[in-house]
């Protein structure tokens, strides 16, 4: 018998069965991706526990030293500048004349007022002795003695224009900044300079509007300036006005009770509602 053909056909039955591959093995257990859900679950609840506490602390409030008395001093008149001696950082008193302007013009005008009202005073004198020989009209009187107060008023807005040719202080301290120099020419409105007084200090601060029941006059508090290093003790001088709907804070003004020198405006610092030990 030959075998040749039988040979032939289960070869070629053999090659057109598919091939068999084992199925890959795992390499990460099941039991492992498990344990990694657990863990990223913890973690979520540690950082969720963890913002919640952050949300919970007390945010730090922050102050600012500012000066009671400050202003800018502007023109009250357009001119040169004749006397601008005072410099940044310099010290002054109330009264002291910070700066003066080239005024030949207004004090021409305030002699010839009052040469002005000096002829309507000798007339309405003159006047009134013709009144008493009957030689005069009541008419005429009365006309020279309202000419001889249109002469005051006269004089009075002389003088007022001259009063604007120098800027006193108005009250002693600091200059802060000069925008200004001698001999320039300036319009009616420009600024000229800075004054503080920082002698009489105050501590402004926003505090959350929970805090009220802590936020009375006189109530003490402690501030620590970044400038300094330093803690001061400090009382609540006064509240703002309203508290802001949005943010639900209020505005705090507060005095430092020491009041040293070394205070500056325009420090800031931390503060601490917890009474002063």
């Amino acid at each position: 018998m030959n075998k040749s053909p039988i040979f032939a056909v289960l070869l070629v039955a053999l090659l057109q069965q598919p091939p068999v591959f084992a199925e890959p093995t795992e390499l990460i257990p099941k039991s492992s991706d498990k344990q990694s859900e657990i863990s990223q679950v913890e973690d979520q609840a540690v950082d969720q526990n963890g913002t919640q506490k952050s949300t919970n602390t007390e945010q730090n409030l922050r102050a600012q030293i500012k000066a009671r008395e400050s202003t800018q001093i502007s023109s009250e008149m357009s001119g040169r500048i004749s006397q601008l001696k005072i410099r940044d950082g310099e010290r002054f008193t109330t009264g002291q004349v910070l700066v003066g302007f080239h005024c030949s013009l207004e004090e021409a005008q305030l002699s010839k007022a009052k040469a002005t009202l000096e002829k309507k005073r000798k007339t309405h004198e003159v006047n009134l002795k013709l009144e008493k020989l009957d030689s005069i009209s009541t008419l005429q009187i009365a006309v020279s003695k309202a000419e001889e107060e249109e002469a005051k008023a006269d004089v009075r807005v002389s003088e007022a224009m001259l009063e604007r040719c120098t800027i006193k202080a108005p009250f002693s301290g600091k200059v802060v900044e000069v925008t200004a120099r001698a001999y320039q020419s300036v319009r009616e409105g420009d600024p000229l300079l800075e004054i503080i007084n920082e002698k009489n200090l105050e501590v402004e601060f926003i505090a959350p509007s929970r805090a009220l029941p802590q936020l009375k006059s006189g109530n003490t508090f402690k501030v620590t300036l970044d400038e300094t290093a330093k803690t001061y003790k400090a009382e609540i001088i006064r509240l703002g006005g309203r508290v802001d709907p949005v943010s639900q804070t209020i505005k705090v003004y507060g005095r430092i009770t020491d009041n040293p020198a070394e205070l500056l405006p325009g420090m800031s610092g931390a503060i601490q509602l917890t009474p002063f030990e």
